[in-house]
């Protein structure tokens, strides 16, 4: 069904707070009726997009779910003995993670499972599925046990575990796998670098937060990542001079669950708040926002389970805990003509 959601344009400046203007903007999107869970309250990485700009993949309860937007198809992906804690979705795969180190990998063609086994004793906190420098397709295990497990998926070999001074978070790799971004319970961002003769290898670290970093993202070049916080700052760094770019902040310094760039060409940044509130960033200039407003009249706040572009960016996907999931559709056209505009 078709609904309305008040979405504010903004404008605000580097380490300031967003300061938004009083136009709103009215966009037509469709509200998908497919209830979604969180296992836990802090964790809500939990909607996915892979290929197909129509797919997304989310969580409900002890399964993982590809929903088709355009047929509104659903369909059962797998079956645990678990509610995730982490999910994710890439380079034709699907992996969920639990409370107690599980780990179950399918393939997204047939729903094979190649893998189903525990990795740890604590919480997955956050999957990464990417490449690493040599090419072959990584997994990135974040881990409350303070560190990161890289596997190289074919054949699911362990490749290393780094480990660190705090649990991690969240772990991503730049598209070209020559970098790897890490956030944990500390305000600290981690910069590794993936070495020709094989390993990570640490590069920087980072500070401009003030608490715990849930989530961090690659922008599509791999010249700069973002990283977002628990006391609700987003900050991006470019890599090659470690600059911050831009340091963003939810409106009522609520916390930051999830950050996502859009393909190149788009540039946009997404990134959510606990509940209610998502915000799109023009990635070129981080001059302008918008701030999608998530609630509805019958319900005092709506818990963000995640949030995905689609892979060719034209969509966006926001998780609604127990809800559903709502489609925002990108205005590419715009976004490729021109340097500035409505977002979406």
């Amino acid at each position: 069904m078709d609904t309305i959601f008040p979405v504010r344009s903004a404008n605000f400046t580097d380490n300031a707070e967003a300061s938004c203007s009083q136009e709103e903007f009215v966009f037509k999107k469709a509200v998908h009726e497919q209830p979604n869970t969180i296992q836990h309250w802090q964790l809500r990485d939990l909607i996915a997009c892979e290929n197909v700009p129509n797919e997304v993949y989310y969580v409900y309860y002890n399964k993982t779910i590809k929903y088709d937007t355009d047929k509104g198809e659903a369909t059962l992906m797998q079956e645990l003995g678990y509610t995730p804690t982490s999910m994710t979705a890439g380079r034709g795969l699907l992996a969920s993670g639990g409370q107690q180190g599980q780990l179950d990998i399918c393939t997204l063609s047939d729903r094979n499972s190649i893998y189903s086994a525990s990795v740890g004793e604590s919480v997955n906190n956050a999957l990464h599925i990417g490449s690493c420098r040599s090419g072959e397709t990584c997994l990135l295990v974040s881990n409350n046990d303070s560190t990161i497990k890289v596997f190289n998926v074919n054949g699911m070999l362990k490749r290393e575990t780094i480990h660190f001074p705090v649990a991690i978070n969240y772990a991503a790799v730049s598209a070209d796998g020559q970098y790897m971004a890490c956030v944990g319970d500390s305000e600290n961002v981690y910069l590794y670098s993936d070495s020709s003769s094989g390993g990570y290898h640490h590069v920087a670290t980072y500070a401009a937060a003030n608490e715990s970093g849930m989530c961090c993202a690659w922008n599509a070049s791999g010249t700069a990542f973002a990283s977002a916080s628990q006391d609700g700052t987003i900050c991006v760094w470019e890599v090659r001079m470690g600059k911050l770019l831009a340091k963003l902040k939810t409106e009522s310094g609520r916390a930051s669950r999830v950050v996502k760039f859009s393909t190149g060409g788009i540039d946009l940044l997404l990134y959510s708040e606990h509940d209610s509130q998502c915000h799109v960033v023009d990635a070129r200039t981080f001059d302008t926002e918008q701030v999608i407003d998530l609630l509805r009249s019958d319900l005092s706040t709506r818990d963000i389970s995640g949030a995905s572009f689609a892979a060719d960016g034209s969509r966006v996907y926001v998780g609604i805990a127990e809800h559903g999931i709502v489609e925002f559709e990108v205005n590419t056209l715009g976004r490729r003509s021109f340097s500035s505009g409505s977002l979406i």
